[in-house]
């Protein structure tokens, strides 16, 4: 089992947005005219906002993997199959009270 800081999951979140093909950058200078009536509505979305729409699109998506792992573990658990590295965990611990001790949240 391998435990990550926030950090990382933070710059996995923004380097997936920026990398989404699916959102091209407002251009400059484009038409700002009012469309006439029953034409249809034209709008534009900033970076930040389109940048704060997949950030909320990956959080809801993160949700669903954390369910499965769940899900996952609790199957091994009752089957009598899951196995803890207790390496792993003595590492995590001593991490976490370093980190702690030094001020770092």
């Amino acid at each position: 089992m391998k435990i990550t800081g926030k950090d990382l999951i933070d710059s996995s979140i923004s380097q997936q947005i920026k990398n989404d093909k699916g959102v091209a950058p407002v251009r400059e200078g484009s038409d700002n005219e009012t469309p006439s009536a029953g034409a249809p509505a034209k709008i534009n979305i900033s970076a930040e906002a389109r940048y704060l729409q997949k950030a909320a699109e990956l959080a809801g998506r993160g949700d669903d993997i954390r369910a499965a792992k769940v899900a996952k573990i609790k199957e091994q658990l009752e089957q009598g199959t899951y196995n803890v590295d207790p390496g792993e965990v003595a590492k995590s611990i001593a991490r976490s009270e370093v980190s702690r001790l030094l001020g770092k949240k």
